[in-house]
């Protein structure tokens, strides 16, 4: 790793890698900024160091500190090597003609969210997500507060690729679906959690109850969910911070369409056959 005096040329792939062989052995704040950081790549050039600096809740100073100890002097040569990164990928001027000039830095944050989950289509969480959701028995999808809905959709579509999908609601139900059939291992079934900033407090005691009882456990959150990490066998991130009013849910939306898709090409004729059968019964009761 280069050291904390030297500031050595380097490229945006070595800056990325580099932060994520440290992020292990850093100090809390160091490696609380770093993850975040190595969350939000594509937004990253909308940030300034009191900004990223807030959003993390650490000082200026940790973010300076972790930069110099990458090899990175400050802010200034990170938005540089981020511009070097992501010139191409820049949304060329006709593509903002009809857009409110106030609008043009959202649609780009927005831009970026898009192509952080569709990187994460690559990465074992995303693969260990889709081979839960492919080959559990039962899958239980919870979500709370402002996503709730976000949820329960996301259960109506899954129903749609896979059968055994339940909407579990712990306050509703009390976890009646939750209790355990005798002489069936916990283990053919998996929790999917969708929650946001700020977290039900419902949300983290769901995913470590899941653990306790050895089932499996997805959490698709935004990018200051920290916690997920030590307890979900998956987690997929979504950055929600592209600068409107409320955070964004663009990402969770497609994150979970996205899986869906996944859970759907993993068993193509059985999914072919439920939706052939939906349409059936959808056009028999002429719900459409």
């Amino acid at each position: 790793m280069p050291g904390f005096a030297s500031y050595p040329q380097l490229n945006f792939e070595e800056f990325v890698e580099a932060m994520e062989e440290a992020v292990p052995a850093l100090p809390r704040q160091e490696a609380k900024l770093a993850q975040f950081i190595l969350l939000n790549l594509n937004t990253l050039g909308l940030e300034t160091g009191k900004s990223l600096a807030a959003k993390v809740g650490v000082s200026e100073v940790t973010v300076g500190r972790l930069l110099r100890r990458l090899g990175c002097n400050g802010m200034k040569e990170l938005k540089a090597l981020l511009r070097q990164q992501y010139s191409v990928a820049t949304p060329a001027p006709e593509a903002r003609q009809g857009v409110h000039a106030a609008l043009e830095q959202v649609m780009e944050a927005e831009l970026g969210v898009v192509t952080a989950i569709f990187q994460q289509t690559t990465g074992t969480d995303w693969q260990r997500a889709g081979a839960l959701l492919a080959g559990s028995e039962q899958i239980f999808v919870t979500g709370f507060q402002s996503v709730r809905g976000m949820a329960e959709d996301f259960v109506r579509r899954l129903s749609l690729a896979r059968g055994n999908v339940a909407y579990l609601s712990p306050h509703d139900g009390m976890l009646a679906e939750w209790a355990r059939i005798e002489n069936r291992p916990a283990t053919d079934t998996c929790l999917v959690l969708v929650d946001v900033v700020p977290y039900a407090r419902e949300a983290i005691d769901m995913a470590r109850l899941a653990k306790e009882e050895d089932r499996a456990c997805i959490v698709v959150s935004d990018e200051y969910c920290h916690w997920s990490r030590g307890i979900a066998d998956a987690v997929i991130y979504a950055p929600s911070r592209t600068g409107l009013f409320l955070e964004s849910t663009v990402g969770i939306s497609l994150a979970l369409s996205l899986l869906v898709d996944a859970a759907a090409a993993a068993h193509p004729e059985e999914s072919r056959e439920r939706l052939l059968q939906w349409k059936a019964h959808a056009k028999r009761l002429r719900l459409f």
